[in-house]
């Protein structure tokens, strides 16, 4: 059974990767591990995201142009860091997508009558 609901759960978290993403990115710009970091303490560790997942989707949204990066320098000579921004486009996605989202849940909640 923890099989089951463990591979649905990888499918739940991998739908909503991007949604997490820019929902943080719209609260200001982040470097990825920083949103890595950030999703698991916001979300009590109930969603975490892999670097090996992260980066990846960070750069297919920032080929669909919903995000874009720039390099900012670190403090006593560490590397500078790669930073990321949600675009204009990428705020009229998240905003769809939330709305989406309320509605698929508010859809399931009758489906289970709560």
């Amino acid at each position: 059974m923890q099989e089951d609901i463990d591979k649905w759960l990888k499918e739940l978290k991998k739908g909503s990767t991007k949604l997490a993403i820019l929902s943080l990115l719209k609260s200001g710009d982040k470097y990825g591990y920083e949103i890595i970091h950030q999703l698991e303490v916001l979300t009590n560790k109930v969603v975490v995201i892999k670097e090996s997942n992260a980066y990846p989707a960070l750069h297919s949204m920032e080929s669909d142009g919903l995000v874009e990066s720039y390099w900012k320098d670190t403090e006593a000579g560490l590397p500078p860091r790669k930073y990321y921004r949600i675009t204009e486009k990428g705020e009229l996605l998240l905003n769809e997508m939330i709305k989406e989202w309320n509605r698929y849940v508010q859809a399931m909640d009758n489906v289970w009558g709560t």
